[in-house]
C-alpha cells in the first residue's frame, strides 16, 4: 500500500488512535517521511482511547481532545462540528447529540483549541481538509460501519467560517459538504489555510452548501439532516456500485471511436491522479467510468465479487455507451487489484479489453481499505502475491507506470516480460505531471484499438 493523495495530509493531522468499546481492537500505524503539518501521530497514540456507549472524548490529533457522540443505530453519516469561537460548550455538546440522534456519527471540535495547536506549528499553511477527512476515516474503521461515509463539515459564527473554509480547500469527494449557520465574515488568521492543489482538476464547489444567515443550532440540525441517508439509494448508477459516469464530449478527439476507460482509484477515493486523468480523457473523446476505491473496498471483497462488480460495469457501459474497446487503468490500490479482476473476466469481455494500465502498481494486493495502508505502511497478512496473477494478463496490452524514486512498486521487475514498462520522474504521483500519464494511455488504447 502506498501513500495517496490526501493520505500525506491525514497523518500530518496526528491520526487519532481509538479503541471503540464492542468495535474491536483499534488499529494502530506509524508515521514516516516529512510531513506536511509536521505532526505525528505519536501524541495522539500513545494512550488510545475508549468510547464507552454512545458518548465520550478522546484524543483528535491537531484538533486536540474532541467529542464524539454515536447513534443508537446505524450510522447514517458523518459530522465534524466546529464550535463558535468561544470554544466547545454545553451547547455545542448538546448539537452534537442531536445530530447523533438524527443519524451522524459526529465528532465536536473545540474551534478556540483547534487555532491555537496551529499556531505552534511552523509551517507556512496548513492542509486542514486533512484533519477532518483523518478522523472521518479512523473512527469509521474503528466503528465498523457498512460504508464509508465522507464527512459533512459544519458549525455556527467562527465554525461555520471554519467549515466553508474546509470545503472549499476540498478535492471531490473527500468532504461531502458543509451546513453554517450565521458564519463569521472572517476566519481566525491561525488557521493560515493552503490553496488548493493545482495539479487537481475540481470543480467550483466540491461538495454542497447549506447556510442560514441567522439562526440557531436547531437551525444547524434541521438543515443538516436531509443530508444523512441509510446508503441504500445514493450511490452512483449500476445499483450498489460507488461510480462516477464522465461520458466522452461531442467533438473531442476520439469521439466516434467508441473507446471506454474504466479507472478504479486509489485507496484515497475518487480524486487527485485518477481523477484527473479521467477527465483528461473525457476531454479527448473517451467515455469514463470512475471506480472509487475508498467506498468499495471499505467492506472486504474477494478477487471473484470484484471481478463479478467489473463485469457488470463493463456489459453496462459497453452497451449504455455504444462502446466497443476498453481500457482499464488502476491506481495504486487500484492497480493492484486490477489483475485479479480482468483474469477472472468472461472471455468475451476479455475480448473488448484493447489496454490495461496499472499506476503505482505494488508486489501485492489487499481488498479492504486498512488505516495503515494511509500511513504508508506495508501491505497486510492477508494480502494477496500480485506477480502470479500479472504472469496470466496479455502482457502486450499491459502498461506498468512508476516513479524514479518510488520504493513499494513491481514495475522494475517486469522489465522484458512483455509489459510497456515507463519510468517517470517523481515518486508514487509521478512527479504531478497527470497530463502525460493521460497521453500515454490514450495512445496504447488507440493503438491497440485499432489492430482488433
Amino acid at each position: 500500500m502506498k501513500w495517496n493523495g490526501w493520505g500525506r495530509a491525514a497523518v500530518a493531522a496526528g491520526m487519532m488512535l481509538v479503541q471503540v468499546a464492542g468495535a474491536g481492537a483499534a488499529e494502530s500505524g506509524k508515521a514516516g517521511g516529512k510531513l506536511a503539518g509536521k505532526a505525528t501521530a505519536a501524541s495522539a497514540a500513545s494512550q488510545p482511547a475508549t468510547l464507552v456507549g454512545r458518548m465520550g472524548r478522546m484524543p483528535g490529533g491537531r484538533y486536540g481532545e474532541v467529542s464524539v457522540v454515536r447513534p443508537e443505530g446505524d450510522v447514517h453519516g458523518f459530522v465534524v462540528l466546529y464550535s463558535a469561537a468561544g470554544g466547545w460548550s454545553a451547547a455545542d455538546q448538546a448539537t452534537a447529540e442531536a445530530l447523533a440522534k438524527a443519524g451522524a456519527l459526529t465528532v465536536g471540535v473545540d474551534t478556540a483549541r483547534y487555532a491555537a495547536n496551529l499556531a505552534r506549528d511552523k509551517e507556512s499553511c496548513h492542509q486542514l481538509v486533512g484533519d477532518a477527512e483523518a478522523v472521518s476515516h479512523q473512527l469509521e474503521r474503528q466503528l465498523k460501519t457498512s460504508r464509508y461515509f465522507a464527512p459533512i463539515v459544519a458549525g455556527i459564527g467562527q465554525g461555520g467560517a471554519l467549515a466553508r473554509q474546509v470545503l472549499a480547500q476540498a478535492p471531490e469527494n473527500t468532504i461531502s459538504g458543509a451546513v453554517t449557520v450565521a458564519p463569521a465574515a472572517t476566519l481566525d488568521a491561525r488557521f493560515r489555510m493552503c490553496p488548493p492543489d493545482p495539479t487537481v482538476s475540481r470543480r467550483k464547489t466540491p461538495g454542497f452548501v447549506d447556510s442560514a444567515a441567522t439562526g440557531d443550532a436547531a437551525r444547524l440540525v434541521s438543515l443538516l439532516a436531509p443530508h444523512l441517508r441509510d446508503g441504500s439509494a445514493d450511490e452512483l448508477d449500476v445499483s450498489d456500485l460507488p461510480l462516477v459516469e464522465l461520458p466522452a464530449r461531442q467533438g473531442g478527439m476520439a469521439a466516434g471511436e467508441g473507446l471506454l476507460a474504466i479507472v478504479i482509484s486509489g485507496d484515497g477515493g475518487w480524486r487527485d491522479l485518477d481523477k484527473t486523468i479521467a477527465e483528461a480523457l473525457q476531454k479527448d473523446g473517451v467515455s469514463v467510468v470512475g471506480w472509487d476505491s475508498l467506498r468499495y473496498f471499505w467492506s472486504e471483497k474477494t478477487p471473484a465479487q470484484t471481478s463479478h462488480d467489473l463485469a457488470r460495469v463493463m456489459q453496462t457501459y459497453l452497451a449504455r455507451w455504444h462502446a466497443s474497446h476498453v481500457a482499464l487503468i488502476g491506481y495504486s490500490f487500484g492497480a493492484d487489484v486490477m489483475p485479479f479482476a480482468y483474469n477472472r473476466l468472461a472471455q468475451p469481455l476479455k475480448d473488448k479489453v484493447s489496454v490495461i494500465s496499472l499506476l503505482g502498481f505494488a508486489p501485492s494486493a489487499d481488498f479492504q481499505i486498512r488505516v495503515t495502508g494511509w500511513l504508508g505502511m506495508p501491505a497486510s497478512d492477508q494480502a494477496l502475491q500480485v506477480r502470479p496473477e500479472f504472469n496470466k494478463l496479455p502482457l502486450k496490452q499491459v502498461q506498468c507506470f512508476y516513479g524514479a524514486t518510488e520504493q513499494d512498486t513491481l514495475c522494475p521487475a517486469l522489465a522484458g516480460s512483455g509489459a510497456q514498462v515507463i519510468k517517470t520522474g517523481g515518486d508514487h504521483h509521478f512527479g504531478g505531471d497527470y497530463l502525460a500519464l493521460e497521453r500515454q494511455i490514450l495512445d496504447a488504447l488507440r493503438r491497440n484499438a485499432a489492430g482488433r
